[in-house]
């Protein structure tokens, strides 16, 4: 159970990890350095940048952990089941309105927010200005949040529906995967060699790497032993250092010799793997992070995820905007208006997780129960 609740918990550090590197690139953009034109506000810019902990806000890596964390816990779900094919099925059928839903109901939200406001983004990053500057319709918020990210990860209207092709497709992958392991157990490793080719050659990395991901999420279920404490958090310590690499930052300049300009998504990749690795399998580091607190955050993080840039739009933006125009000074503007963005934020992602996330979880085991009894009828 501590296991479980730690994966929850890493899931809501991941999610917390994705909305900080998003504010970092809206008001502090050389945190990240990924355009020289980036100017800094503040030496301290400087420092955190070229310092080995910029994983306190390392999207990337957190949607490495979020892919690997998918590969386990399905994984888990279909091999724990006595009737693994069965299960299989159901949760292949369940899969797309599990994630559809409620990303569907993100766009129309976004698309409601940009038809009704028009928020001043002068003052913030060109990143940031370019999501508030979006010119969204209906149909394409529509279209998106039904089809276009799912299948082709076609996100302009929720920046963040990227990953859903990857969430989607890996899942689907892995379900095949499973398949595989039920009835030739021998020949799971080379089958899932095999298959991962044609991504390598065909694909674009970041989606070969996204697959990969969960490949590995569900060889960690099956292969990885239990670490002792000091090697856990070891490993742990070594993911969190790879998660902050960026290609101009001093403190991975020798790793930018050997990867040369992958540094930043070879390690964020792999700090993904470590982390889950080191957090799941290590006792003392599952326990810590089995905490109440954690673990709610983690079951809010879907939402979390899905809401953050049009509150970051509606909320934060206009807050920066009036405290500036007070006379406040830019990094306690930042401070404020992020901070207030967040305690609104976790107020309506529990609201929508309620109603919309368990809507979703209630409507996907409802349609695979019926397609199942009516496969079973036929």
């Amino acid at each position: 159970m501590a296991k479980l609740n730690a994966a929850e918990s890493i899931r809501g550090l991941a999610c917390l990890a994705v909305v900080l590197s998003h504010l970092s690139l809206s008001f502090y953009p050389y945190l990240h350095h990924f355009a020289s034109k980036e100017r800094m506000h503040g030496t301290w810019n400087y420092t955190l940048h070229h310092s080995p902990f910029a994983f306190l806000y390392s999207g990337t890596a957190a949607v490495f952990v979020f892919f690997v964390l998918s590969g386990y816990i399905l994984s888990y779900v279909v091999l724990k089941n006595p009737n693994r094919p069965k299960k299989i099925i159901e949760m292949a059928l369940k899969r797309y309105p599990r994630l559809a839903i409620p990303a569907f109901l993100s766009c129309v939200i976004v698309w409601l927010a940009f038809l009704f406001t028009n928020v001043d983004s002068h003052l913030v990053s060109g990143w940031l200005q370019a999501y508030a500057q979006e010119d969204i319709g209906f149909t394409q918020a529509i279209y998106e949040g039904s089809i276009g990210a799912f299948l082709f990860a076609q996100s302009a209207t929720n920046w963040v529906l990227w990953t859903m092709q990857i969430e989607f497709l890996g899942s689907l992958f892995l379900f095949a995967l499973l398949f595989i392991y039920h009835y030739k157990p021998p020949m799971f490793v080379l089958a899932s060699v095999l298959l991962l080719l044609p991504f390598l050659y065909f694909a674009e990395e970041n989606f070969f790497l996204g697959m990969l991901s969960f490949v590995i999420g569900c060889y960690i279920y099956l292969y990885a032993k239990q670490l002792p404490t000091v090697v856990g958090v070891g490993m742990l310590v070594l993911g969190l250092y790879l998660a902050g690499a960026h290609n101009s930052s001093h403190a991975y300049h020798w790793l930018y010799k050997i990867l040369g300009w992958r540094t930043y998504e070879y390690g964020n990749f792999i700090a993904g793997i470590l982390i889950v690795y080191s957090v799941l399998l290590t006792t003392k580091i599952s326990d810590v992070l089995d905490r109440p607190i954690l673990v709610a955050l983690g079951k809010l993080s879907f939402s979390i995820y899905l809401l953050h840039m049009v509150l970051i739009y509606l909320v934060c933006i206009p807050l920066f905007n009036l405290l500036m125009h007070l006379g406040w000074i830019y990094d306690a503007s930042v401070a404020i208006s992020s901070l207030i963005c967040l305690m609104v934020l976790l107020g309506v992602a529990h609201i929508y997780s309620h109603y919309v996330d368990d809507f979703a979880v209630k409507c996907s085991n409802t349609l695979a129960g019926w397609l199942m009894k009516k496969e079973r009828s036929d």
